[in-house]
């Protein structure tokens, strides 16, 4: 029984039968070092790897990143390609709706390349009596507009709320 202890007890790395263990912010990889008796020394190290970027690395942009990039679609005629960095779905859809609810907007689609990076490609196709550009620029000032009457809004009943004296719900 003091063997079985033993052998459970060594630097060995725990198998987990192909399955990763609970996510909890940071992943080890590898092994503690071990005393080898055949070479006199420790044999091994240990790796740590983190897999979760810091917080503001998901929203502030690095020197030299744009937060907003243009490309022309050379193959349709009124239309651009518009790549947002450190965006998500939040605004891609938010700008997409808006845009195909715009009468001189034909098409509006976003795209996330990947889930794990915060960029998001928008697709805009006008009618020629405003640009792409002017397209999105407008549907922007609109959904900021929106936002500060929601803001207001907000803010406004929760004053209320505080001077009538409602309990939370």
């Amino acid at each position: 029984m003091a063997r079985d202890q033993e052998k459970n007890d060594s630097a060995e790395p725990k198998k987990l039968g192909g399955r990763l263990p609970a996510y909890n912010g940071s992943y080890s990889s590898g092994y503690s070092g071990v005393l080898d008796p055949r070479i006199g020394g420790a044999v091994g190290s240990k790796l740590e790897v983190d897999t979760q970027p810091d917080r503001y690395e998901l929203f502030l942009l690095g020197e030299g990143e744009k937060k907003v990039t243009l490309e022309v679609e050379t193959r349709v005629p009124n239309a651009a390609l518009f790549t947002f960095n450190k965006e998500d779905h939040t605004l891609g859809n938010l700008l997409r709706d808006k845009l195909t609810r715009s009468d001189h907007v034909l098409f509006a689609a976003y795209q996330v390349p990947h889930p794990l990076f915060a960029v998001f490609k928008l697709r805009v196709q006008t009618d020629g009596e405003v640009t792409p550009k002017q397209a999105v620029v407008g549907a922007c000032q609109e959904l900021v507009q929106e936002l500060q009457t929601l803001d207001q809004e907000f803010t406004k009943e929760w004053e209320l709320k505080k001077i009538a004296g409602e309990r939370d719900y």
